[in-house]
């Protein structure tokens, strides 16, 4: 999937919720009229109470006392629609860059500013309606969970090391599948190693792993370095002592990975433990995750030194997460929180919220 726009596009199911400052019951609210109407179309206007009804910006509004019990009998009313129909914007830059449209006195009356960026309303474009989409429900995870992911994720929390002030950290994945290539003198201990990883990883649907024979059709290279073996597949790591990886990524799109375990100095060190170290370099590649002081020791994302780690339960709910499209990827931590409290106030008036990814 592409998420070619940059604002997060939500698809929220939910009524017309009006707050009140004095509740009758605590799953009370107002809604509109109309759709009250709709819902209970023997009952009167006359039959309702005057104290339930009231007038708010131009709508008449009635209090309905049990909510939870309105809506299980608004879903059964069939001409009763409940989408509310998201907003899609895309910044002003990239829309001048991708289409030759002018922009028109419409356009600049529906601009939307967010920080630096000028945004342009596309929901009423034509290549905005043909684009294939797909909505995927909300993912809720606990606030326990949600805080070790955003500190391996966006480093939120880790004091080891820090974004530096003013500068974000985007979510960053493989969009493409994964197709992996062992250079020839690689050891088969490792080969093995990776190899069981990657079919541990096999029932996350998002993340495809395949290998391959041919170096030409991989984007991901783990080659060995050693008294025997000098070739390095990447200039970016020549500096590596022991066991290193290098990224390439677009726009939060990772496309591209080498993987070097280094023997040169560490050649008395045992496979198993090289093979452990490897490993947790791999795992951190499936999203360009940090480490944190927030997991256990033996957890392969924790900044713990230690060569007995493992790919734990929470581990792989993390990856598992990453991977899901119930939540707007490649956003940075400022967007993910914010779609997280928006998804989490829909829910809580009884409201289902989707997210909708183009491609």
């Amino acid at each position: 999937m592409k998420n070619i726009i940059f604002i997060t596009l939500i698809t929220l199911y939910s009524f017309a919720i009006f707050g009140q400052k004095k509740e009758i019951h605590k799953d009370s609210t107002y809604i509109k009229l109309k759709l009250y109407q709709k819902v209970f179309k023997n009952e009167k206007l006359t039959n309702i109470a005057s104290e339930r009804i009231k007038i708010t910006g131009g709508d008449t509004l009635v209090l309905v006392t049990n909510f939870k019990k309105f809506r299980r009998k608004a879903s059964k009313v069939k001409e009763i629609s409940f989408k509310n129909h998201s907003r899609a914007y895309m910044p002003l830059w990239q829309y001048k860059k991708t289409h030759k449209e002018a922009i028109t006195k419409k356009d600049s009356i529906n601009f939307l500013f967010k920080e630096k960026d000028t945004l342009i309303l596309i929901s009423d474009k034509d290549f905005y309606k043909n684009q294939k989409r797909v909505s995927v429900p909300y993912e809720p995870k606990s606030d326990a969970f949600l805080k070790t992911y955003k500190d391996v994720v966006f480093k939120k929390h880790n004091s080891y090391g820090n974004i530096r002030k003013g500068k974000k950290e985007y979510m960053r994945l493989w969009e493409a599948p994964i197709k992996i290539y062992f250079a020839p003198k690689l050891d088969k201990h490792y080969k093995r190693a990776i190899k069981k990883a990657v079919k541990e990883l096999s029932s996350i649907d998002s993340l495809q792993i395949s290998f391959v024979k041919n170096l030409n059709k991989s984007n991901y290279i783990i080659y060995q370095i050693d008294d025997k073996n000098s070739y390095q597949y990447s200039d970016n790591l020549k500096k590596n002592k022991y066991v290193d990886y290098y990224i390439n990524w677009n726009k939060g799109r990772i496309y591209d990975t080498k993987l070097e375990i280094n023997l040169l100095e560490n050649s008395t060190i045992d496979k198993k433990e090289n093979a452990a170290i490897l490993l947790q370099n791999f795992y951190q590649t499936l999203g360009r995750f940090f480490t944190t002081s927030k997991l256990p020791c033996n957890s392969v994302f924790s900044n713990c030194n230690s060569s007995k780690k493992e790919l734990t339960k929470l581990d792989f709910e993390i990856i598992k997460y990453h991977y899901s499209y119930g939540i707007c990827k490649f956003t940075d931590l400022e967007t993910f929180e914010e779609n997280h409290q928006k998804a989490k106030e829909i829910i809580k008036k009884g409201g289902i919220m989707e997210f909708t990814h183009l491609y």
